[in-house]
């Protein structure tokens, strides 16, 4: 694995998280589409990372490093575990680092649903 930038934390520190929190306001898309972050599922960056911006979250508080989200676009919605933000380009809109995971939403929501269910 390559050494990674200086501007990329994995771990947000509280006072920049306020920080971030006081301009943010929810993605209205996000919202309507009932997803943590919007984020094509296909765009991904040299590691094969998943990426967006935060802006692009309904509450930036669900979309810390090391925090489970579902991402999602018009086309569908998917889970994601949130790898990194990386500073290098913006100081109030990082780049969100996402690893996708290879199970949707409804999968989730159906072994849930038959978690303590006896079986046939």
């Amino acid at each position: 694995m390559t050494e990674r930038s200086p501007w990329v934390v994995e771990k947000v520190d509280r006072a920049i998280l306020d920080r971030l929190a006081a301009k943010h306001a929810p993605a209205a898309r996000a919202v309507e589409l009932g997803v943590d972050i919007l984020s094509d599922p296909h765009r991904e960056d040299d590691e094969g990372f998943n990426w967006t911006l935060l802006s692009q979250a309904r509450d930036i508080a669900d979309v810390v490093p090391g925090s489970a989200v579902v991402v999602g676009t018009s086309i569908g919605r998917y889970l994601a575990k949130v790898i990194a933000w990386d500073f290098e380009v913006d100081d109030d809109d990082p780049v969100v680092t996402l690893e996708l995971l290879a199970i949707r939403p409804s999968e989730v929501e159906h072994l849930l649903a038959r978690n303590g269910t006896p079986a046939a």
